[in-house]
């Protein structure tokens, strides 16, 4: 058995990210960022997004950086990956089939008729 540990190292912003600036000699504020707001890594990068649209992609260390940001350290969860046998593809055991759906209760009941017939008679 094969145990993994994994962490996500994300960044919550400590109050709102405003970006000010001066246009025609006026003084312009744009909230870029809510307070509170979760920045969490693509591809072992953060993307920010400065008030010019253009797209930063900044590394943990860089955003450790920023006074605006504080860590939040997840949770950890594991991973168990167990090796199965060849031959247990064809022995009969209780398994459980969970889908997590957002949907109306209407779709749902239409969910399930579908399940019972068209996966029901497979499981058999």
């Amino acid at each position: 058995m094969l145990y993994i540990i994994l962490f996500m190292m994300k960044f919550k912003l400590k109050e709102d990210w405003i970006h000010e600036s001066t246009f025609l000699g006026k003084k312009v504020s744009k909230k870029m960022y809510d307070k509170g707001h979760i920045f969490e890594p693509v591809d072992e990068t953060y993307e920010i997004i400065h008030h010019t649209g253009e797209i930063f992609k900044l590394t943990e260390s860089e955003m450790k950086s920023f006074d605006i940001l504080e860590e939040v350290k997840e949770e950890e969860f594991e991973i168990i990956i167990e090796e199965v046998p060849e031959d247990d593809d064809i022995l009969v055991r209780n398994w459980r089939i969970q889908l997590d759906v957002k949907t109306t209760r209407k779709k749902l009941k239409e969910v399930q008729r579908i399940i019972e017939e068209q996966v029901k008679p497979i499981l058999k």
